[in-house]
């Protein structure tokens, strides 16, 4: 596919050809951040659904803006909605508009938006890079949602020990004690033992039924980002007792899912699995780990991976977008009618974007 510089374009990762493009531009950018593959963004579509990624091509330059549309006839409150209206969010995770070199930020917004109401766009949601010198300027409304932990890796491993508080610092020391022992598992040999561990984790927290992922989703994950996915395990007598799945960028390392047993909470095997991990990303040539946030912003999960950065906490934001306002009441309001015929009484979720999806 040959593509003339500084061109606006839309990739549909379910097109081979459009799908070559997509990642012939992303492997020209030296981040090349995992949550702008097309095989990541894939794992979060639904049936009806297309994954696409709004590109700017330049020689020394680029525009990376993956996103699902998602159309509003499939919804049950959306039937009698034109085939073609539909509404837009970015995969799971931090994502774009991710962009480097001399980019046209103003060109690209004003065919992204030509684009938009060409496929019935009513509303964009997207969460937002913790990185922002990776991202372009937004042109929509941004909002805060909470801190994130990151754990700066490009220092001498002792003086990433060292910035631990004194609790971290302990359980690390008593897992080793323990007996407990770390292995990297690069191509996933254990993953049974890590779904097993994984899920009895959720059981335990009562997580929410989204973060449930099946076998399947993790499958296709590793076959989709060869090299970008890692299994991480602490052992005690050969058994996983605590165990993380990261995802692999140039630059970084993302806590992605994981989970410890109740033998391991004992041991204390996970601070000192972390700890490992953040030696095998320095040994890598990794600058940094996003431990993420809490469930519900400052909450005990945020407040034990401050542990490990205690002074790297950064904003977690997302962007925000509505491109037919009419078209957006009149879905909230078909919504509320469609919540009363079947019993229930209905208002948009509080600060929950589109809200006629809350």
């Amino acid at each position: 596919m040959s593509i003339a510089p500084n061109t606006f374009l839309v990739c549909d990762a379910a097109v081979p050809e459009q799908r070559a493009e997509w990642l012939s531009l992303w492997h020209r950018w030296p981040p090349q951040e995992v949550m702008a593959h097309p095989g990541y963004g894939e794992l979060f579509v639904r049936p009806g659904d297309r994954m696409v990624c709004a590109c700017q091509t330049g020689e020394e330059s680029g525009i990376l803006f993956p996103l699902i549309v998602r159309p509003l006839c499939t919804e049950p409150w959306g039937r009698g909605e034109k085939a073609d209206a539909s509404d837009l969010v970015s995969p799971y995770g931090y994502g774009g508009p991710f962009g480097w070199g001399p980019y046209n930020v103003e060109g690209f917004w004003t065919e992204f938006d030509q684009w938009a109401q060409t496929i019935r766009a009513v509303s964009l949601f997207t969460r937002f890079s913790l990185f922002k010198d990776l991202l372009i300027p937004f042109f929509g409304d941004i909002v805060v949602k909470g801190p994130c932990v990151i754990v700066s890796l490009n220092r001498d491993p002792a003086v990433i020990l060292a910035s631990y508080t004194k609790a971290a610092r302990e359980n690390i020391r008593q897992a080793e004690r323990a007996g407990v022992t770390l292995e990297a598992d690069p191509e996933c040999r254990r993953l049974d033992e890590f779904l097993s561990v994984y899920y009895a984790t959720m059981d335990r927290v009562g997580a929410q039924p989204m973060y449930y992922f099946p076998k399947s989703f993790f499958e296709r994950l590793i076959v989709g980002l060869p090299n970008q996915v890692l299994l991480f395990h602490a052992l005690h007598n050969q058994r996983v007792v605590s165990t993380e799945l990261l995802l692999i960028s140039n630059d970084c390392l993302y806590s992605f899912v994981g989970g410890t047993v109740d033998e391991g909470l004992r041991l204390r095997a996970n601070p000192l699995l972390r700890h490992g991990i953040h030696l095998w990303g320095h040994a890598q040539g990794k600058r940094q780990i996003v431990l993420g946030g809490g469930y519900s912003g400052e909450d005990s999960l945020l407040r034990f991976k401050q542990r490990y950065a205690p002074n790297g906490s950064a904003s977690f934001t997302v962007g925000t977008k509505i491109f037919d306002s009419h078209a957006y009441q009149a879905l909230i309001d078909k919504r509320a009618v469609w919540e009363r015929e079947q019993g229930r009484q209905w208002s948009p979720a509080p600060n929950f974007f589109p809200a006629y999806r809350g």
